[in-house]
């Protein structure tokens, strides 16, 4: 008795057709709506050309002081036209005169603070299924988020929106269901390494590099502090 084949078999070649069968690392999965990420290099790492949405997209980075969100994310932000793009739980004020400089629309930018974690998940799951939130970045709170925590922003996320959530480098040794998970620092340039992508069998991931836009590039007679450049976040007291 032969084993039917796909080359042999009918049925088998339309199930193997269907978008949510995954086959290996053949890069093809359920086709999903993207967001251009406005970096050339980052949308060809990517299996759908830039940011998934109705997705979670974890992104580690060494500091919850970081500016390297907003360089990272501020191009795709900014192709935003309608509703409104809120901040989750941001560790400091955002310094409006530097998001005014990334072209970012502060009419329709909504900052929401969280007291701690169960109002963190509340918000951010009621957050997520208002359709005019079309962009939610939240950072997680002081309290570690378990899996179980992550799965709840996993199906809050399964709308239309971009749905990003920031959390410290520690946490890339957890396991998480987000869709996308990448780890962003900013040195001399952005560097983005992605190490799991839904649909994409990752083996030997190699960092994505982009460099900063000739006005941001520190002076080379002074020592570089990110501080210096993207002063778009003040601390609170």
């Amino acid at each position: 008795m032969n084993t039917p084949t796909p080359s042999n078999n009918p049925q088998l070649q339309s199930l193997l057709r269907r978008g949510d069968i995954w086959r290996g690392d053949s890069r093809r999965f359920v086709t999903q709506k993207s967001l251009d990420s406005g970096y050339g290099e980052i949308n060809a790492a990517l299996i759908n050309g830039g940011w998934p949405l109705g997705a979670l997209v974890e992104v580690c980075q060494p500091s919850l002081y970081g500016y390297s969100e907003w360089l990272l994310l501020a191009p795709a932000l900014q192709q935003l036209n309608s509703g409104y793009m809120v901040l989750l739980n941001p560790p400091a004020l955002p310094f409006a005169q530097g998001l005014l400089q990334m072209g970012l629309d502060l009419n329709r930018l909504v900052v929401v603070q969280s007291n701690n974690k169960a109002a963190f998940l509340k918000s951010f799951v009621d957050l997520a299924h208002t359709e005019t939130c079309k962009a939610l970045l939240a950072w997680q709170p002081n309290q570690n988020l378990s899996y179980t925590d992550l799965r709840k922003c996993l199906l809050a996320a399964s709308h239309s929106s971009l749905s990003v959530l920031f959390r410290h480098s520690r946490a890339r040794q957890q396991s998480s269901p987000a869709s996308l998970r990448l780890h962003c620092q900013l040195q001399q340039q952005l560097e983005l390494e992605i190490f799991k992508q839904k649909g994409v069998f990752i083996k030997n991931s190699r960092p994505i590099t982009v460099p900063l836009p000739e006005h941001l590039r520190p002076n080379q007679n002074h020592t570089w502090q990110p501080s210096h450049i993207l002063p778009h976040l003040q601390e609170t007291s």
